[in-house]
């Protein structure tokens, strides 16, 4: 029973939070999503990373470790979908966005951070940069067929972790009134992010499941095997190998069908796929979770 109250204690705050933007949308109550998104990633996603960073020691070693582990699994990721997609014979402009980028900010953030703390969660920021820079870059990229480099220089994130980076190494402190600002700001992302989340599935049309299902269960099996082989290969400690699983391992990220829908790249198989793989996770992450606890 106390695994299992552990387990609740770490997974129900994040549906829960989910359930009430799909409610709050199902009653037609008003939400700006794009005024919400839009302060999330602009203000509120900077400011946490530099608050989080402002909490925890981690040494340049360390942070290096991640990122290069990060980094490694994306690749693993975006390796596994071309060769899936391409023997499937299904067009990588429409699906390999969604295999590559896992949900790691609205729902891989508040499960590293219940699960494993503000450690967890600065190793998690990381690892959430390089998808957050590398959806709107890559992701777009692949979506749109033609590169913008443009999109880097645009994004606040990508500057806030080399401003967080940078301090942490030099071990130079915020001055009290910037973290306590920047702690304020960055409290938030995790709510806002996860009504924003269930905004987003309650207005998902869904018109094809058979495969949507069938890439949902490669995202969600491929990521998580991908997770785990790069926690061995790096030999990393107990709570970054734990980040980089349970990051690894989270459904499909609601900006693969917005890229979709802008780009009309099968949007409602899309739309599927992020579905089903939200759905799925409400059974894979306690598994995952119960695994990787100590």
């Amino acid at each position: 029973m106390t695994l299992v109250a552990e387990l609740a204690s770490i997974v129900a705050p994040v549906f829960i939070c989910a359930a009430i933007g799909f409610l709050w949308a199902k009653r037609g109550l008003p939400f700006d999503n794009a005024v919400i998104t839009s302060l999330v990633y602009n203000l509120g996603g900077p400011c946490l990373i530099l608050a989080t960073f402002a909490k925890v020691e981690l040494s340049a070693a360390a942070l290096a470790e991640i990122a290069a582990a990060s980094l490694a699994a994306y690749l693993g990721f975006a390796a596994v979908g071309v060769l899936v997609l391409r023997a499937a014979r299904l067009r990588l402009t429409s699906y390999l966005p969604a295999v590559i980028f896992p949900l790691t900010g609205s729902m891989g953030l508040p499960v590293c951070l219940f699960a494993l703390g503000n450690e967890g969660l600065a190793f998690a920021l990381v690892f959430f940069a390089f998808g957050a820079i590398g959806t709107f870059t890559i992701g777009a990229t692949i979506a749109a067929g033609s590169v913008s480099f443009g999109r880097i220089a645009r994004s606040p994130v990508f500057y806030a972790v080399v401003l967080a980076v940078v301090l942490e190494i030099a071990r130079i402190d915020l001055p009290r009134w910037a973290f306590n600002t920047c702690d304020l700001l960055g409290g938030i992302v995790i709510p806002a992010q996860l009504v924003a989340l269930g905004l987003a599935l309650s207005r998902l049309r869904v018109t094809s499941l058979g495969r949507s299902v069938a890439l949902a269960m490669l995202r969600l099996a491929a990521g998580a095997a991908v997770g785990w082989a790069v926690a061995e290969a790096f030999s990393l400690g107990p709570v970054a190998s734990a980040v980089v699983i349970l990051q690894s391992a989270m459904p499909v990220a609601v900006s693969s069908y917005l890229f979709a829908q802008m780009y009309n790249r099968e949007p409602e198989e899309v739309a599927g796929m992020v579905l089903v793989s939200t759905i799925l996770s409400f059974a894979t992450l306690p598994l995952l979770l119960a695994v990787l606890l100590p």
